[in-house]
C-alpha cells in the first residue's frame, strides 16, 4: 500500500490541514482586530479629550491656557485665521470628526473640532496622534502568532495520532479476524457495536455466508455428480470385458469395443479428478501413489489415435529425462489429456511434440494458436477464443488450473516463433 493512501495518514494529514486552516483563519482574524480596536480606541480616546478640552476652554479660556490636552497626543488651538505652520494647510479643510492620514510614512489619527466660537471668534481644535506599529511590536506579533500557529500544528499532529489509533482500533481487529478466520470462518458482526464498523462486519459476514453457500453448492454438486456416474462407468466396463472374452468376436469389434473401454477408463479417470477437486485433497497426502508420465502419455495417445489417423498428424514423443510424479495417475492423465486433446483439436495439419524433461511436460503444436491478448484469459471457464470454431465448453484448462492449485504444479501457455502454441506443465514434487 502507497504511503498516501494509507488511512492512517489520511487521518493525520486532514488534522494537520484543518490546524493550519483554523491557525490561518485565527491568525488574520486577531490581527484583523487588534488593528480595529486599536484604531477605534484611539480616535475614540482623543476624540474624547479634545472635546473635554474644548469644553473647558469655552467656559473658562484664561484657567485652561497651557493645561496639556492629553499626555500622549500633540493638540494644537488656533483659528482659521491664524493656522499655525506646524500644521498642513489641508488640515484646515478637514471636516469636524476623526480623520485617518498618513504623513512622512507615518500613520496618524486626526481629531478635529470646529464647533465653538468663543467671544466671537471662531476657534478650531485639532489633536494628532500618531498611531503607527512599531517595528519591534509588529515582530513580536507576528512572532507570537507564528508560534501559536506552530504549536496548533504539533498539538494537532499528536491529536491525530491518537485520533487514528482510535478510529482505526476497530478496523485493526476486524481485519485481524478475517485473515485468522481459517477454514470455517465465524461470524463477525458479534463483536462489534452496530457502527459503521459493524455493519461492515455484518456485510462481510452476509458475504461469507453466501459464498461458502455456492463452494458448499459447487463441491456437493461435482461430489454427487461423479458418485453417480461411477456405477453407470462401472457397468460399462464391466459389460465390455465380458464381451471381450466371447471368443466368436470379429476383430473389427474388438477394435471398436477396446476404444470403449479406453473412453470408460478415461471416464473414470475424470471422475476421480472431479470428486477430488470436490474434497479438496492436499498432494501431501502420504497415501499419494507415484506416476510415471512416460506410460501414461502412451495410454493417453491410444485414446486420441482415432482423432491422430483422420486429421493425419505427426505426434513425436520425445523423452528427454525419465519423468515421475508424486501425484494419481488419474490426475496426472486428467492434466495431460486436456493439454495433449487442445493441442490435438487446435492443430488442423502438421506435427505435434511432446517432449519429457525431469521435472515438466512440453506440448508443442503447429495449430493456429491465439493473440497475446487472449493468452491470460485460456485458463479461465468457458473462455474460448476470438477465432475457435472448434466446438467446446471451455473447461479443459480450468480444470489444469485447479489441479495445479491443488499439487502446487504450474502450468503456462506461450506462442511460439512461428505459428502454434506450447503449453508447459511443470511438477514439483
Amino acid at each position: 500500500m502507497k504511503f498516501r493512501n494509507k488511512l492512517k495518514y489520511r487521518i493525520i494529514v486532514a488534522f494537520l490541514a484543518l490546524s493550519a486552516l483554523l491557525g490561518a483563519l485565527f491568525a488574520v482574524t486577531a490581527l484583523t482586530i487588534r488593528e480595529h480596536l486599536s484604531t477605534n480606541l484611539i480616535g475614540e480616546s482623543i476624540k474624547s479629550n479634545l472635546d473635554e478640552y474644548m469644553e473647558k476652554f469655552s467656559k473658562d479660556p484664561k484657567g485652561t491656557q497651557g493645561e496639556p490636552i492629553a499626555s500622549n497626543i500633540s493638540a494644537t488651538l488656533t483659528t482659521p485665521e491664524k493656522l499655525p505652520l506646524s500644521l498642513p494647510v489641508s488640515y484646515g479643510d478637514l471636516p469636524d470628526g476623526i480623520h485617518d492620514l498618513v504623513e512622512g510614512g507615518k500613520q496618524l489619527k486626526v481629531a478635529v473640532n470646529k464647533r465653538h466660537i468663543i467671544e466671537g471668534q471662531e476657534v478650531w481644535g485639532f489633536v494628532i496622534f500618531d498611531v503607527s506599529t512599531p517595528e519591534n511590536e509588529s515582530k513580536l506579533v507576528y512572532s507570537a502568532l507564528a508560534g501559536v500557529f506552530l504549536l496548533f500544528s504539533i498539538i494537532a499532529y499528536f491529536l491525530a495520532i491518537y485520533a487514528s489509533k482510535k478510529i482505526l482500533k476497530p478496523l485493526r481487529s476486524l481485519s485481524s479476524m478475517v485473515i485468522h478466520q481459517g477454514n470455517k470462518p465465524k461470524h463477525l458482526a458479534v463483536n462489534f457495536a452496530d457502527d459503521e464498523v459493524g455493519q461492515l462486519a455484518q456485510a462481510l459476514d452476509d458475504y461469507s455466508d453466501r459464498l461458502a453457500n455456492i463452494v458448499n453448492r459447487d463441491k456437493e454438486f461435482n461430489a454427487d455428480v461423479s458418485h453417480e456416474l461411477r456405477t453407470p462407468l462401472a457397468v460399462i466396463a464391466s459389460t465390455t470385458e465380458l464381451i471381450l472374452g466371447q471368443p466368436d468376436i470379429s476383430n473389427k469389434i474388438k477394435l471398436r469395443l477396446a476404444r470403449i473401454e479406453r473412453a470408460v477408463k478415461q471416464s473414470t479417470e475424470l471422475t476421480e479428478t472431479l470428486l477430488l477437486l470436490a474434497r479438496e485433497e492436499q498432494k501431501s497426502d502420504k497415501d499419494l501413489q507415484r506416476t510415471q508420465v512416460g506410460n501414461l502419455i502412451t495410454s493417453i495417445m491410444e485414446n486420441f489415435s482415432a482423432t491422430i489417423k483422420l486429421k493425419k498428424l505427426n505426434v513425436e514423443v520425445i523423452e528427454d529425462d525419465w519423468l515421475q510424479v508424486k501425484a494419481p495417475a488419474a490426475v496426472v492423465s486428467v492434466a495431460l489429456s486436456n493439454l495433449i486433446g487442445n493441442a490435438i483439436k487446435y492443430t488442423p495439419t502438421g506435427t505435434i511434440k511432446i517432449i519429457l524433461k525431469s521435472d515438466r511436460v512440453l506440448v508443442i503444436d503447429q495449430g493456429t494458436g491465439v493473440s497475446e491478448e487472449e493468452l491470460p484469459k485460456l485458463f479461465d471457464r468457458h473462455y474460448r477464443g476470438d477465432s475457435v470454431t472448434v466446438k467446446g465448453s471451455g473447461l479443459g484448462l480450468a480444470i489444469v488450473k485447479r489441479l495445479c492449485e491443488l499439487y502446487n504444479w504450474s502450468v503456462s501457455i506461450h506462442k511460439n516463433n512461428n505459428t502454434g502454441l506450447t503449453a508447459e506443465l511443470v511438477f514439483i514434487n
